[in-house]
């Protein structure tokens, strides 16, 4: 076990990490810039909150050995399986999986002398130098068997009416018009609704669920995901049966496949986003890195013959390319979003041919000159700093609100991820996450205690004013008939939930929002039937324990979630990934 772990450096958002464990006179102590504790020292193994390879090569080998280990603060992690490879003639690996880290099992590759050798994924691989070729072949082993795992909560967790389905005594959402229509009874067929009515006879072999007291609404669309296969399960539990991914790897069709065809529990991916980027320090972490403009049209054109809609352009773009990049995509009737590009502005994005922004924080960068380079975390700590200052009655806001609705731009605010960088201090739960943190794995919670941007105590109160200021833009967007969309870039499902819970905070109202997360989003992305309940659309559906339209936070209360005409029960998808259902 570690006696004592110090982790020294600095984290995504360029904050300093400080994390420190001991065991001494019988007691074991951590300390870091989000937590401090102190316990009985016990036979358990220190999980950092900034772990390192290392740290991670004593635990599974403490697992092989014993094969359950007590973790401090808390919690217990288990060893699940362990299966030998041979890789290519001398090569001899172990592939091992355990439980108890997060919401999925965790898996980590060990040479025969039980060394750390690799851990690959789709973002991010460690591998042992030298070996760096075999990457990508450790990880399609690694996610062969994690779609074991993900079959069997398919084929456990999915209940396929084998007559009709019929909800009956529910109210109706009717995202249309954003009322409520009540005491209705729905009726599937299949994938299909049937029919919505006053009251219908009931076939013998029908599927019956009681809405008595419930609101029945069209699933939610989160409309900026990074899905990977074990975000699917926390998607459907949270209500959500839409997703739009703004940015993935190569991989991203398969996943979709998988999630149709239900092998793999997910939300429909509606619409695939192909991200490209420009070679340099500060490059994006997936898809297409171009080092020219020649490149950056084969990249589109790529991802168009691979059946992507859309592309996405990020911060190292050079601002030249922008036009022609824009030309090529709507060629190919693509659509084109993305950051602003580093030392441009929205305005200039607009005109040079970008259908849609993603972020709050690009429509603030507006108004701060071309001079920022925002390929580094300055895109967040300079609207921090000067976004309350910005006057949305003003000329400068509203011309370029103007241009907005001339071009019809849509705008992806994900303003909530800004709630945790600007309003958060460390050792304090992250706001956009506070209401739930109970419900999950321990080792997933500690993560949301860890702070937002690095500030002083006199740049807290401004920033917490600039977020405020950015709350007030998403509204006056709204007002202005700029069409929003609502995506999260965080945690799936709960972050969707406190993303609606923040455009009603604005003062937009309940009705609109629920609008903007369903019927709207269906029409954005070009699906007329999909959103509404109603005769003939697909079945898509959330029964919610309340009524969403006398209090957003609702949203939460997600019993049922029905996708493609399957039913799933939310507190058992919940449970399938270590997270407690709502109380």
């Amino acid at each position: 076990m570690i006696k004592s772990l110090e982790v020294q450096g600095h984290n995504y958002l360029k904050d300093t990490v400080a994390e420190s464990f001991k065991i001494k006179n019988g007691k074991a102590s951590w300390e870091s810039n989000s937590e401090t504790g102190q316990t009985e020292s016990k036979n358990a193994f220190y999980i950092g909150i900034n772990s390192t390879p290392g740290s991670w090569e004593l635990l599974v080998r403490k697992l092989l050995e014993a094969n359950s280990v007590d973790l401090y603060p808390n919690g217990n992690t288990k060893l699940t399986s362990v299966s030998d490879h041979s890789i290519g003639d001398t090569l001899q690996l172990k592939l091992v999986e355990f439980v108890g880290i997060s919401f999925e099992p965790s898996y980590v590759w060990f040479d025969e002398d039980n060394r750390f050798f690799a851990s690959p994924s789709s973002w991010l691989t460690t591998i042992r130098k030298g070996y760096e070729s075999i990457g990508s072949h450790l990880y399609k082993l690694q996610t062969a068997k994690q779609k074991e795992n993900y079959k069997r909560i398919a084929d456990e967790l999915t209940t396929q009416p084998k007559g009709k389905l019929v909800i009956k005594n529910v109210n109706v959402f009717n995202s249309e018009d954003g009322s409520m229509m009540e005491n209705k009874t729905v009726i599937v067929n299949g994938n299909t609704i049937e029919q919505v009515t006053d009251d219908a006879d009931v076939e013998e072999n029908a599927m019956i669920i009681d809405g008595s007291g419930k609101t029945l609404m069209p699933g939610l669309f989160d409309m900026h995901g990074h899905l990977s296969r074990s975000d699917g399960i926390l998607n459907l539990a949270g209500g959500v049966t839409s997703v739009r991914d703004m940015a993935n790897n190569f991989e991203l069709p398969t996943v979709r496949d998988e999630f149709n065809k239900n092998t793999v529990l997910g939300p429909r991916i509606l619409i695939m986003s192909g991200f490209i980027d420009q070679a340099g320090p500060y490059a994006g972490p997936t898809g297409k890195i171009v080092k020219s403009l020649e490149e950056g049209l084969e990249a589109i054109q790529f991802y168009h013959d691979r059946g992507y809609q859309q592309i996405k352009l990020y911060s190292s773009i050079d601002p030249s390319w922008v036009k022609p990049m824009a030309e090529k995509t709507h060629e190919l009737g693509m659509r084109l979003s993305g950051h602003i590009p580093s030392y441009m502005i929205a305005e200039q994005a607009i005109n040079d041919g970008y259908d849609e922004i993603q972020h709050i924080n690009m429509i603030a960068l507006n108004f701060l000159g071309d001079t920022i380079d925002t390929r580094t975390p300055l895109r967040f700590s300079m609207p921090g700093k000067y976004a309350h200052q910005i006057d949305i009655e003003g000329e400068e806001f509203q011309k370029l609100v103007k241009l907005l609705k001339e071009k019809d731009i849509v705008i992806d605010p994900t303003v909530s991820i800004f709630e945790g960088m600007l309003t958060s201090k460390a050792g304090e739960p992250n706001p956009s996450f506070d209401t739930i943190l109970d419900r999950l794995p321990i080792q997933v919670k500690r993560a949301f205690y860890s702070g937002g941007l690095p500030m002083t105590d006199e740049e807290r109160p401004v920033y917490k004013k600039s977020y405020e200021h950015m709350l007030k833009m998403v509204k006056a967007l709204h007002d202005a008939g700029i069409r929003l969309v609502a995506g999260t870039d965080s945690m799936v499902g709960f972050g969707l939930h406190k993303e609606l819970e923040n455009y009603v905070r604005a003062g937009i109202s309940v009705g609109d929002v629920l609008q903007i997360a369903t019927v709207n989003a269906a029409n954005i992305t070009g699906n007329d039937n999909l959103g509404v309940i109603k005769e003939g659309y697909l079945a898509d559906m959330i029964i919610i324990d309340g009524n969403p339209l006398e209090d957003i936070s609702n949203i939460r209360r997600i019993e049922t979630t029905i996708k493609d005409g399957k039913v799933y029960d939310c507190s058992k998808l919940y449970e399938a990934v270590g997270v407690a259902h709502f109380k």
